[in-house]
């Protein structure tokens, strides 16, 4: 599949001095070439948290979850809300930490109003829990099923 050529724009900013020098020392941090790549990653995380605002927008993300699993029973009920939310939930991974406490990964894709209750419902799990979501620039490609 040959890649179109990507069209660019240039425009000019003014900052105050001291923040420029901000931006180029973390553009040097993250390893990126130029001023211009560091302010397109800017500009490109601020776009995704604007899309976050339309609550009714299909995004993909992963929802991670950390919780004391000697507390109480929340790793089953864990379980149980995950198949109340099969279509939104893709895959999960699962890692025990010390002190008995667990690390939970799950790829999700849904309505972002959707996945925000998802996380809601999750944190009601236990006292320990701990948790957030972050959403991905892109979706999933069309999963198949058999409904």
């Amino acid at each position: 599949m040959k890649k179109e050529k990507q069209n660019y724009k240039r425009f000019s900013v003014t900052m105050p001095a001291e923040l420029y020098e901000e931006l180029e020392e973390m553009a040097e941090d993250r390893g990126m070439d130029n001023r211009s790549m560091m302010i397109s990653d800017l500009v490109k995380r601020e776009v995704l948290k604007h899309r976050q605002m339309d609550r009714t927008r299909v995004m993909a993300g992963t929802l991670t979850i950390t919780y004391d699993a000697a507390i109480d029973d929340c790793a089953n009920r864990l379980i149980a809300l995950r198949r109340n939310y099969l279509d939104e939930v893709i895959s999960t991974f699962q890692v025990m930490l010390e002190d008995g406490k667990n690390l939970e990964i799950w790829l999700v894709q849904g309505q972002v109003e959707v996945l925000h209750t998802l996380l809601s419902q999750a944190l009601k799990c236990s006292k320990s829990m701990m948790g957030q979501i972050t959403f991905a620039d892109a979706i999933l490609p069309p999963l198949r099923t058999n409904r």
